[in-house]
């Protein structure tokens, strides 16, 4: 390849990739439009009309992206799941033993009261029944599903890690038993979150203390 070449090559190169980087931008906007009138309206109250408002975007662009709105629930969906990988990850390659770590899980998955997490812990409870209450499977299900297998690599990761440094016991299933506790506390918190400042579901037992109730449990039941 002559110089020539080169020079004409690199600016087609350097279009393709700005071309890209906005469609990757324009992505992740109308992704955030449609969490945040999900969050507002629901599910099945929402028109991509709306989200196009949210975004400031035409309807046309946005069914150029997501032809479906049920494309964007997914998304919805697996763009929360992500967020949670990035918590995760964070810990798990931050140093420490595996008892060390589970215990810096359950600390970060304490988010009742960050209104963030309160608006992902209703939207993934929606999206749930969304998916059960659905007559025919989501068509791009699978991008959700993608990004609850990196959850489960995740947490097999560190049993792996505990199984090595021996701060956890051994003598049970160690993948299954982590897995079980993360799910079950993380599912606590996530429903802690949807529930909290309201009345009516008050169980009269001061919410952070319930969590240290929890994680005392499954730290004792867990450690070598």
């Amino acid at each position: 390849m002559n110089l020539k070449e080169v020079i004409v090559i690199q600016p087609k190169q350097r279009l393709e990739q700005e071309r890209t980087s906005l469609r990757q931008k324009r992505r992740i906007e109308i992704i955030k439009a449609a969490t945040a009138v999900f969050a507002r309206q629901g599910f099945e109250q929402t028109t991509m009309q709306e989200i196009a408002n949210e975004a400031i975007l035409g309807v046309a662009t946005i069914f150029r992206y997501f032809p479906k709105k049920e494309h964007l629930i997914v998304e919805v969906a697996a763009n929360i799941v992500h967020s949670e990988i990035e918590i995760l990850q964070d810990v798990l390659h931050d140093e420490g033993t595996c008892y060390e770590k589970m215990e810096r899980i359950f600390d970060a998955l304490v988010f009742y009261h960050q209104a963030h997490y309160q608006q992902n812990s209703k939207l993934i409870e929606a999206f749930e029944c969304y998916v059960t209450l659905s007559k025919e499977p989501l068509e791009n299900i699978q991008i959700y599903q993608d990004k609850y297998d990196q959850l489960i690599h995740l947490f097999t990761e560190l049993a792996h890690l505990g199984e090595q440094d021996g701060s956890v016991r051994t003598d049970t299933n160690t993948v299954e038993t982590l897995i079980t506790m993360i799910n079950v506390f993380g599912n606590f918190s996530k429903k802690m979150s949807m529930l909290h400042d309201t009345d009516a579901f008050n169980t009269r037992v001061d919410l952070n203390q319930q969590f240290n109730i929890l994680k005392t449990t499954f730290l004792s039941a867990l450690k070598a």
